[in-house]
């Protein structure tokens, strides 16, 4: 097993226990599949399952396109394959990674009616050309889990575009991002910890910092561009 693993494995043992002692209405479930896969798998791979991630009274987003809501769920789910030689080389490291953020709730001024929400980060990985702006990771409103619910869009209209650059996220950057805009209660007490802090900031360096090196180093053709500039922000010009 790879340095990296073990203290990825590490890593992720020591966020369950900071939720637990933050007292969060958070399914720790999914870490221990994610553990078990890395131990399991020779290459650094693993799917998350369904985190669910459930609201109390106070902590219901005050700027929702529905008031009257009750039993508010959200979920959060990661699949990931990842080159470990890519990787210590600096490069893209991602064969495979996509995750989806859905959430729903019950609307009391119609009970039989479900409210969903659904957003969905990839890498992407298709071959049929596209004339719409495709960035290699990328989040898009909507996504597979909006399209399973076959609901009802009323007056809503939704394009497959934009498809919003962004860096990747492995399991422990996929989960601060969900804290950060989900639930920032629980994620102002991870940050009171030093430990939360310093694990943050590692996985940053390893996956935002050559992203964004790489986009910056386009504009220098004496920079070396780590990652390809152009497939993770494709509106970049020459």
């Amino acid at each position: 097993m790879t340095t990296f693993k073990r203290d990825l494995i590490s890593d992720i043992e020591i966020i369950e226990r900071l939720l637990l002692k933050c007292k969060s209405n958070i399914s720790t479930s999914s870490f221990r599949r994610i553990i078990s896969n890395l131990k399991k798998n020779g290459v650094i791979a693993y799917e998350s399952g369904v985190l669910e991630l459930k609201y109390n009274d106070t902590e219901i987003p005050r700027h929702l396109s529905h008031k009257n809501i009750e039993n508010l769920r959200l979920f959060f789910s990661i699949k990931l394959n990842m080159n470990y030689a890519k990787f210590s080389k600096n490069n893209d490291p991602f064969n495979h990674l996509e995750f989806n953020i859905f959430a729903y709730a019950i609307n009391t001024n119609n009970k039989s009616s479900e409210l969903v929400y659904s957003l969905h980060f990839d890498r992407h990985i298709g071959t049929t050309p596209s004339k719409e702006v495709h960035p290699m990771y990328h989040f898009q409103f909507g996504g597979h889990k909006l399209k399973e619910k076959n609901i009802d869009y009323g007056q809503a209209l939704f394009f497959d575009a934009p498809r919003i650059s962004y860096h990747p996220m492995d399991f422990i950057l996929g989960l601060d991002f969900v804290l950060s805009n989900f639930f920032p209660n629980i994620w102002e007490a991870l940050k009171r910890e030093g430990s939360y802090i310093n694990i943050i900031k590692k996985y940053q360096g390893y996956f935002m910092k050559p992203y964004y090196q790489s986009i910056g180093n386009s504009f220098d053709r004496s920079l070396p561009q780590n990652w390809d500039a152009k497939s993770i922000y494709p509106q970049l010009i020459g």
